[in-house]
């Protein structure tokens, strides 16, 4: 890591160790967990990639390792240390843990307040339900047994508490298995799939077990497609989106559904993420905020400030002063809460009305509405369509809206 500009050296005093590591970028914070043997250096390629699509990552020398000192014979010992990584950042985050990474990262959520932190757990070639005479022939081929042999006992005598703690994690999980080389096989993947509700599997074939070192390309274009959403997610379902009714079912079902359009659009990530997130701050529409505006960094943290902006903006506009002014660019958003006008334009605006319209479809395709209000929704739409795409002027004759 030491090549990527803006690094920040970070360091976590634990009672046995000093762990040293490094972040880099801004955004939704991914918890970088290297496997035995490695240093956090091997995820520079993949940090680079995760930083550019608006991550915030974070990788130390797990104990025993590069300048991180300590012993690596238990691990309970590992594990706690994840534990402390975690707790040294905001809720919402992204773990993706290597072999013994995220061997440590699974003991480490057994505790429910460790899990109450994580928004999405990526397993990097690695199983819970481990066959000791398979890990010990891997690791012996690879010269790798003796140095470990402590520490590798210790782990397989754990396997039943692994898998219990798999069984019980609620949010998304995804194994990468590498191709050749590879230790999981398919019986280990699916496995995995029936013993976790939120479980997915993909294959980078190229790699062999130590994927990051053979693919970082492909592994970080994986976890970031896997994990942008994530974090959002979590804090949605931890505010209580699932639980609020909303033309359509739930609140949750309504913002998945809008972000659906969004990304149909070929919308921008920024867009989809806000189209998620719409109605965190409530609406002019929709007064049942799920966070006060002035808890606004709960979501920062979990998508980023550029994509909470957007959020914001979208809770905030005052529709009625705003909207007399469509057509002109910019446009002059009021914000509700504060009385402030901004411009928006550009990028912003064509969010903005995307975001708009895709929420408003939504609405005309599952609310019973009057003619009246009908016909409101398709002027919107028409003087909306002047900031968005051409391709996505389609969505001006919905049949919804008829």
């Amino acid at each position: 890591m030491t090549e990527l500009s803006g690094v920040r050296a970070r360091h976590i005093t634990r009672p046995d160790a000093v762990l040293r590591g490094q972040e880099a970028g801004s955004g939704p914070a991914v918890l970088l967990l290297h496997a035995g043997g490695e240093r956090r250096r091997v995820w520079t390629p993949v940090i680079e990639i995760l930083v550019d699509a608006g991550f915030r990552c974070v990788a130390f020398d797990q104990r025993g390792h590069g300048d991180s000192d300590g012993s690596p014979r238990a691990l309970a010992a590992c594990a706690d240390d994840v534990a402390a990584m975690l707790h040294a950042e905001p809720p919402g985050c992204v773990v993706v843990g290597a072999s013994l990474g995220g061997l440590a990262a699974l003991a480490a959520l057994g505790d429910p307040a460790v899990r109450a932190r994580v928004a999405g757990l990526v397993l990097v070639d690695v199983v819970p339900d481990l066959q000791p005479d398979r890990v010990r022939r891997f690791l012996a081929d690879g010269g790798m047994l003796d140095a470990y042999a402590e520490l590798v006992d210790d782990i397989l005598a754990q396997v039943p508490r692994l898998g219990r703690v798999t069984a019980q994690l609620e949010f998304p999980v995804l194994l990468v298995r590498g191709g050749n080389g590879s230790p999981v096989t398919d019986v280990d993947a699916d496995r995995l799939l029936r013993r976790t509700p939120h479980a997915e599997v993909t294959r980078i074939r190229a790699a062999g077990h130590l994927v990051a070192r053979d693919q970082p390309v492909a592994l970080a274009e994986t976890v970031a497609a896997f994990a942008t959403e994530w974090p959002a997610l979590a804090l949605l379902r931890e505010l209580g989106a699932g639980e609020v009714s909303h033309p359509g079912g739930h609140l949750l079902d309504h913002l998945r559904r809008v972000r659906d359009l969004v990304a149909g659009w070929g919308g921008s990530r920024r867009a989809r993420l806000a189209a998620l997130c719409h109605a965190t701050y409530g609406t002019d529409g929709f007064p049942h905020p799920l966070l006060p505006p002035d808890r606004r960094a709960r979501l920062r943290a979990a998508i980023g400030n550029d994509d909470e902006a957007l959020v914001y903006r979208y809770g905030a506009c005052d529709r009625s002063k705003t909207y007399a002014h469509l057509g002109t660019t910019p446009l002059p958003l009021t914000d509700r809460f504060t009385g402030e006008v901004v411009s928006l334009a550009g990028g912003d605006l064509t969010d903005f009305a995307l975001l708009t319209i895709a929420n408003e479809l939504d609405v005309a395709r599952t609310a019973r509405l009057s003619s009246e209000t009908r016909t409101g929704i398709r002027s919107l739409i028409v003087a909306l369509g002047a900031y968005v795409p051409d391709a996505t002027r389609r969505a001006l004759a919905d049949p919804s809206l008829s």
